[in-house]
């Protein structure tokens, strides 16, 4: 056995805010001098200091803690020395591997100064040391706990709380918590959500502003991540994609798009866990458009990016099993001249052909842009010659249905609050009568009292949103007669104009063509 002189020492020291920053005896500065003090008592040689400030101890994932285990890999050191067993690690999987798998298996000694723990005295290795780091780790998840819930009822609030500003944005240097549009990158913003209107897919957008070398958002946040590969400075679609469905651009600031599910694991939340901020920040693209561009994109989720445009792309539906009906191009060679063909397909079909779960519905694609074009046509110009076509798709704008089912969420938010209210009252009779305690009756005034807390946030964000949709819903009835009166000026429309007309079109097996609209057609 070494005598204390020939250990070479390496000392861990680490602080984060899950510890009580208020609390000078976990200082970086507090542990090496009770570390050092400790050494200098037993002869022991500090061979390296390794110190990570601002890093959790419920992740391995700690730089200066990397380093040291790759110096016991190499030899450099064999004893480590922490102030207690929580600088070591807050997680108990991670403590307990380390103490009593890992050192051993390096012939490296640990010792927790205030936790009187040392690997070498195996009577100090006992069921009190594993409590001791299940009570670390039980601690880091309050700790956590309690950093989240004061986090989002910041972002509740409309502070952003985010580590960099969404691209088009900047943080207000005097207010941390507010954006700024950036005049520079907003441009950008906005150009990319024209030309999704345009009908152009996003890998197309991503080739257009790499090919014009755009900065990408990396590179406007200076980060470095990715700078190294030979990708970097390419837009991607994904970029594309997040961009267009961030409702950020209209000023809805939205937050905790990801979670920590525990202390030690992170994962992408869904939409209905976001919070949402509405109004929180300044606007670069107006409602109407950002909502059409979502509409597009559902019609165009399943498209090949590198195939041609095709207006109906989205739209055509096969009636008997629902699924999408694709465009195929066919080419071939007549007269030393290429001859195209466009013509369409039930996906469902094409895709599990040796099953017969339906039947081809094959037509010429071309031929059927043309009718459904003039069928469209002739319902506007009916509905304009009988003035009804704008009030019709007035009252049946999907930003009303919205607003429909928003109210039916209200009301049952606001009955949740009754019934909860009428629980307090008997939760109350039954305390005077003595039939529970007053223990029991607090525990559950409390609980009713923190569920209708969070009820009142919910029927707040309702109402908020429903405030901004009336405001969005106040458009001239010009509005609606310009829609049509455009569509009817144009030899052929654009996608844009189509989204705000058609829901979807349906082909039976027979070829017969049914369109849906998003007003009710005049039979």
């Amino acid at each position: 056995m070494n005598n204390n002189g020939t250990y070479k020492v390496g000392i861990y020291e680490r602080l984060s805010r899950e510890d009580d920053l208020d609390d000078e005896s976990k200082s970086i500065t507090h542990q090496r001098e009770a570390i050092t003090e400790f050494c200098i008592a037993n002869g022991f040689r500090i061979v390296k200091e390794y110190v990570d400030d601002g890093v959790s101890g419920a992740t391995d994932d700690r730089p200066k803690f990397k380093e040291l285990l790759d110096d016991i890999e190499k030899g450099n050191i064999n004893l480590v020395i922490t102030k207690d067993t929580s600088r070591l690690a807050r997680n108990y999987a991670t403590f307990t591997y380390y103490v009593l798998e890992y050192f051993p298996s390096k012939n490296v000694r640990y010792i927790a100064i205030n936790d009187k723990i040392d690997t070498d005295k195996k009577e100090t290795l006992n069921e009190g040391t594993l409590c001791m780091a299940f009570f670390n780790e039980l601690q880091v998840r309050r700790d956590s706990t309690k950093i989240k819930d004061s986090l989002n009822s910041s972002k509740r609030q409309g502070k952003f709380m985010g580590g960099t500003a969404p691209y088009g944005y900047y943080r207000n240097p005097l207010n941390k918590y507010e954006l700024l549009i950036d005049e520079e990158t907003s441009e950008v913003v906005k150009r990319i959500f024209e030309m999704s209107i345009s009908g152009m897919g996003t890998q197309k957008i991503a080739n257009v502003l790499t090919d014009e070398k755009v900065p990408i958002p990396s590179i406007q946040k200076n980060l470095n991540r990715g700078r190294k590969t030979k990708l970097f400075g390419i837009w991607h679609s994904k970029t594309i994609n997040d961009i267009l469905k961030n409702e950020d651009y209209i000023g809805n600031l939205t937050q905790c798009r990801e979670e920590k599910v525990n202390c030690k694991v992170r994962k992408r939340t869904s939409k209905d866990k976001w919070i949402v901020a509405n109004g929180a920040c300044p606007a670069i693209i107006d409602e109407e458009t950002f909502y059409l561009v979502q509409d597009m994109f559902s019609k165009n989720k399943n498209r090949n990016c590198k195939s041609h445009e095709y207006l109906f792309r989205g739209f055509m539906y096969c009636k008997e099993c629902k699924h999408t009906i694709g465009v195929n191009i066919s080419k071939w060679e007549r007269q030393g001249e290429i001859v195209e063909k466009h013509y369409c397909t039930c996906n469902n079909y094409k895709k599990n052909l040796r099953y017969n779960v339906c039947t081809p519905h094959k037509f010429d694609y071309d031929e059927f842009e043309k009718n459904v074009l003039k069928e469209i046509k002739k319902m506007c110009k009916k509905y304009l010659k009988t003035n009804d076509f704008e009030t019709l798709l007035k009252d049946n704008d999907k930003t009303i249905k919205m607003e429909k089912e928003m109210k039916i969420k209200l009301d049952k938010y606001k009955a949740d609050i009754e019934v909860n209210k009428t629980c307090i009252d008997k939760c109350y009779n039954q305390n005077l009568k003595g039939i529970i305690d007053d223990n029991t009756f607090q525990r559950q005034y409390n609980l009713l009292i923190e569920q209708n807390n969070k009820t009142y946030l919910l029927i707040q964000e309702i109402e908020t949103k429903l405030t901004n949709l009336k405001s969005r819903n106040n458009f001239d009835d010009d509005k609606y007669k310009k829609v049509i009166k455009e569509y009817l000026s144009l030899k052929k429309p654009n996608k844009k104009l189509l989204s705000s007309l058609i829901d979807k079109i349906e082909v039976d097996e027979n070829l017969k063509i049914t369109i849906y609209y998003k007003f009710k057609p005049l039979v």
